[in-house]
């Protein structure tokens, strides 16, 4: 499923008017349709609706919707923040229509007063996709005293919640806090990751009828990831294999203290169906990782020399989880990078690997078949960045890291991206599940775990961290559902991993 930028899904618009003879009322009553429907789903309850509008196309949605509740027997009032100046023609037939259904508009220090009956919805129709400054200061307050209000009372956003950016999904001074978003045309990339994946709540799409001819003719290189397009080649297995077919893993990891992230990475690597796992750890966490997973083949190593007899079997290594930033770190650092770009192999680096990366100044003297798999934090250092400047537009961010080190990168958070280069194209895909029981210690080493082992699996390195990235998601909000996000620990994920796997 492709995501559109602003610009993207205006101009899938403008040709759906130009070539199919779509007007931008027909466009708009379209939206407002599939919008009221959504919340007859929601709250099938809804006797009353107050809409909040301002002068945008996105208030022509409001004026529609408003129109159609009022005929359905809803009780359906328009607040008014701004003046209504400037009104689209569209917007303008659309504010027409609410007179003739003589829905009631009043200004926003009336709404201010007004005590809210029980069994009501409200609606956001202030800003669309087009804001790309900061909130002004009468609308700033507006949503500010909604948000308030929708504590107890359910909120639905028309096509993005107002004060996010659709581009970036960052908030713009101040946002919607919706319960649910109802979108049109195209996803918008905005209510996918940052800020904008919070306040979007549950999204809801429709293209309006554009047709597939229309989006055929305007490109993304954004979409929402999808484990099914991979999982099928992990699935199949030959009646006469082995072992040796699936591939061998190798975890590099587990300095004094941090043995726990290693053995995760691990043991997710064997559960997830590589053929063989091995562990490069400390010695002193040999114990540990045995009583683990005793199908693990766990080497103990003090220095780069000691890792280096280890390196030449594997398929792909792994380096990162628990390593730590001291000397012994530094050596099988250096020691691993050295091993992949001679054997040409794949490495997938995560945690302190990345750290020890500009320490070392090692950023321009990377593998080829490389996956990073960066948090904000990680990412900044990469890039000589605040983690505000990362998180401000995350998608700038990724392609920036993917350009710099040439290579698949992932940029955790809420709404992980994955950034690759596709014949000289910067491709973005966009993870849609996760919840935030995942921010706990261990849930990165599962990861980096899952994407080695479906490297070895066979899958390239692209798909690997597609898969791995939407089933570690996918896998979390099982958990969330099945235990409850407070408390979900890294090895409770990796159940529900391998039952997605099974099933």
């Amino acid at each position: 499923m492709k995501l559109y930028t602003s610009s993207e899904t205006k101009k899938i618009d403008r040709l759906a008017i130009k070539k199919k003879g779509i007007s931008a009322f027909s466009l708009m009553m379209k939206a407002a349709e599939f919008s009221f429907n959504t919340i007859l789903e929601n709250w099938p309850n809804t006797t009353k609706a107050i809409i909040f509008c301002s002068k945008g196309n996105n208030t022509g949605d409001g004026y529609l919707l408003a129109a159609l509740l009022k005929e359905a027997g809803i009780q359906s009032q328009i607040v008014q923040i701004t003046k209504r100046e400037g009104l689209s023609p569209a917007t303008a037939k659309g504010l027409r229509v609410c007179k003739q259904r003589k829905v009631k508009t009043i200004k926003f220090s009336s709404f201010k007063k007004m005590k809210i009956e029980k069994n009501t919805v409200l609606i956001d129709a202030l800003l669309g996709t087009g804001l790309k400054g900061k909130v002004r200061k009468e609308l700033h307050q507006a949503i500010e005293f909604i948000n308030k209000k929708s504590k107890n009372y359910p909120l639905l956003s028309l096509d993005i919640p107002s004060g996010i950016c659709a581009d970036s999904g960052t908030e713009l001074g101040a946002s919607i806090l919706a319960d649910v978003t109802t979108t049109f045309v195209g996803r918008k990339r905005g209510c996918y990751t940052s800020r904008g994946k919070e306040r979007a709540g549950k999204v809801y799409f429709n293209d309006l009828l554009v047709g597939k001819d229309i989006f055929k003719k305007v490109d993304s290189s954004c979409y929402i990831l999808n484990m099914e397009d991979h999982l099928k080649k992990i699935n199949q297995r030959n009646l006469n294999t082995h072992k040796g077919h699936y591939g061998h893993v190798l975890i590099i990891g587990g300095n004094t203290g941090f043995g726990g992230a290693a053995i995760l990475a691990a043991k997710a690597a064997a559960r997830s169906g590589a053929g063989l796992v091995s562990l490069a750890t400390r010695p002193e966490h040999m114990n540990a990782a045995l009583s683990q997973c005793p199908e693990i083949m766990v080497k103990g190593v003090n220095s780069g020399q000691d890792l280096e007899p280890f390196l030449s079997q594997p398929k792909v290594l792994a380096i990162g989880p628990g390593l730590g930033q001291d000397a012994w770190s530094e050596q099988l650092l250096q020691r691993t990078l050295w091993e992949t770009k001679n054997r040409n192999i794949p490495i997938v680096m995560d945690a302190d690997s990345l750290n020890l990366l500009p320490k070392m100044n090692l950023t321009s003297s990377l593998p080829q078949k490389i996956v990073i798999t960066p948090h904000p934090g990680e990412a900044s250092k990469l890039l000589k960045k605040t983690v505000n400047e990362i998180e401000i537009d995350r998608f700038k961010s990724v392609k920036e890291l993917q350009k710099k080190l040439k290579a698949v990168v992932v940029l955790k958070g809420s709404g992980s991206l994955v950034c690759f280069n596709k014949r000289g194209k910067q491709m973005i895909g966009v993870c849609e599940a996760g919840n935030p029981g995942m921010a706990s210690g261990g849930m990165g080493d599962i990861l980096s775990g899952l994407i080695a082992s479906f490297i070895a699996q066979g899958l390239d390195v692209i798909q690997a961290t597609e898969t791995a990235v939407d089933i570690h998601s996918k896998a979390s909000d099982l958990t969330a559902m099945r235990l409850g996000q407070l408390g979900m620990l890294a090895s409770d994920v990796l159940e529900d991993v391998i039952d997605l796997l099974r099933h």
